[in-house]
């Protein structure tokens, strides 16, 4: 059974990583563009 269950994610982990990833990638293009923004209101 485990197995199985290891085939599964094995077979899944890369759709997985790549999912984690962009993830990752919008949060911190949104912190950026957040401190972007505030950089501008303190001019």
């Amino acid at each position: 059974m485990f197995n199985l269950v290891r085939d599964d994610f094995d077979a899944n982990s890369d759709d997985i990583l790549n999912s984690i990833n962009k993830m990752l990638e919008k949060n911190r293009k949104e912190k950026e563009e957040d401190k972007e923004e505030k950089k501008e209101e303190n001019k």
